[in-house]
């Protein structure tokens, strides 16, 4: 039997530990959970060469704002057979006395064997991968912001594009950010980057491990890189594109 395995990492490095066993995406929540609460669908794909089962809870956690017992998530448990995916739905509203700030729960997902229909080993269920994620809502008009400072972004004839500078998470929440290539009306944008940053964390744009660098871009049309809040599509932030 295959040992447990337990992640409570960055969602890039849950992709890679986890993806030849149990891939379930997004890997995220973020959203507002009071008020009419909020809606997330997951797609978990079965990546091996055998009919698996999957268990799927929410786990309470040792935050002072948890955010479990708000959440209900359907199916249950769900089989799969090989490559094929399936959607699990999750749910969360805060009672209207909630107060304002950011909650926390865990996602669950235990990969299982199907039992055999013949032989002693019918009942028995062996358990591969027990994935755990953090994930986040909050209540309250917490709004995304950054700040910017010192930023800079230019064209390397021999590197390709390079940025510099300091962006900070301004607001009261963590923030799923994108960053974009852009032209100046936004119809041709080129993906960069995708993280995370908790409140009041900052991020050396030098540091981030740009897409586009792994290929060709024409950079000709392009004057912009744009920070987004992925998923709500806010812009926060931008930086002028200088050339030589």
């Amino acid at each position: 039997m295959k040992s447990l395995i337990k992640i409570f990492t960055a969602a890039m490095f849950i992709t890679k530990l986890t993806f030849s066993y149990i891939n379930i995406y997004p890997l995220s929540f973020d959203k507002r959970i009071d008020g009419m609460g909020a809606i997330k669908d997951f797609i978990l794909t079965n990546t091996t060469t055998k009919t698996v089962r999957y268990q799927i809870k929410i786990d309470k956690t040792n935050f002072e704002n948890d955010m479990s017992r708000w959440t209900e998530i359907y199916p249950a448990v769900i089989t799969l057979k090989p490559s094929q995916k399936g959607q699990v739905k999750m749910y969360t509203r805060a009672p209207k006395n909630a107060k304002e700030g950011e909650y926390k729960m865990v996602l669950n997902v235990k990969e299982m064997e199907v039992p055999r229909e013949n032989g002693r080993d019918r009942k028995k269920l062996n358990v591969f991968t027990n994935l755990k994620i953090n994930l986040y809502g909050y209540v309250g008009n917490l709004d995304s912001s950054i700040s910017l400072r010192r930023v800079k972004a230019e064209i390397d004839s021999n590197s390709g594009l390079k940025l510099d500078g300091i962006l900070k998470n301004t607001s009261l929440r963590r923030v799923n950010l994108e960053v974009i290539a852009s032209d100046r009306k936004g119809k041709e944008q080129v993906l960069l980057s995708e993280f995370k940053l908790r409140a009041d964390e900052e991020k050396e744009l030098s540091e981030l491990k740009l897409y586009s660098n792994d290929k060709k871009i024409d950079y000709s049309k392009l004057e912009n890189i744009i920070v987004y809040e992925k998923e709500v599509g806010k812009e926060l932030g931008k930086i002028k594109i200088l050339k030589n």
